[in-house]
């Protein structure tokens, strides 16, 4: 059995994370190009993207800008914004998607860890989204 904790995020874990990419935002149009980036580079063997909590606009935006075919992704919006890293886990143990991409998720460094593991078995791509926007 897998256990998490969500907490904090630390883009400089200390862990060989080959399969975990944490990438940070800074503003609406990064959003886009991230999704487009990470939907492009993994359209692989008619394996599905999954995405967790993504950000809806930019989301909608895929297909009618980029020419991105949103037919393989699945989106999936956690339960009161805390995702389940348990599932989560096994989901990239099972290898069934190309990437995985999780949105303004809190993870602690043991978490990111956990996943590496689980994605490394999959051999499926661990992208972590955050958010460093400025509120004015």
């Amino acid at each position: 059995m897998l256990t998490f904790t969500q907490t904090s995020l630390n883009a400089s874990a200390p862990y060989n994370n080959n399969w975990i990419d944490v990438r940070n935002i800074n503003n609406e149009q990064s959003w886009l190009a991230q999704y487009t980036d990470i939907c492009l580079q993994h359209k692989v063997n008619n394996k599905w993207i999954l995405m967790i909590d993504p950000e809806d606009q930019s989301l909608e935006q895929l297909s009618k800008t980029h020419h991105v075919d949103t037919s393989r992704i699945l989106k999936v919006n956690s339960y009161n914004g805390k995702v389940n890293l348990e599932n989560l886990g096994f989901a990239l143990c099972k290898g069934n998607c190309a990437a995985v991409i999780l949105s303004n998720t809190q993870l602690k460094d043991e978490d990111l860890f956990k996943l590496n593991q689980c994605a490394q078995q999959g051999k499926t791509a661990c992208i972590v989204l955050t958010n460093q926007q400025q509120l004015h």
